[in-house]
């Protein structure tokens, strides 16, 4: 029973860790979402790692609905600008 606490706190810290502390996501759909993003709306500032010509780099960009009908709504991260 304890490994189950155990491993509901360290969900819990982790989640809150992403939530409180503008992560930086892997890709441009997980900027915008869960668990990285949770209450980010359109328009909203995200970041995330993408690769361009020149490498790996940061992106910066806003939250923007995809296209299409969804159960629920799709937030992706369109770029703004590219940190070096």
């Amino acid at each position: 029973m304890t490994k189950f606490f155990a491993s509901v706190n360290f969900f819990l810290v982790v989640f809150t860790f992403a939530i409180t502390a503008d992560a930086i996501a892997p890709n441009a759909k997980k900027a915008c979402g869960l668990p990285w993003n949770a209450f980010h709306h359109q328009n909203s500032t995200c970041k995330f790692w993408g690769k361009d010509g020149n490498g790996t780099h940061v992106h910066d960009g806003t939250c923007q609905w995809e296209t299409g009908r969804h159960l629920f709504g799709i937030l992706s991260c369109n770029t703004t600008s590219i940190e070096s």
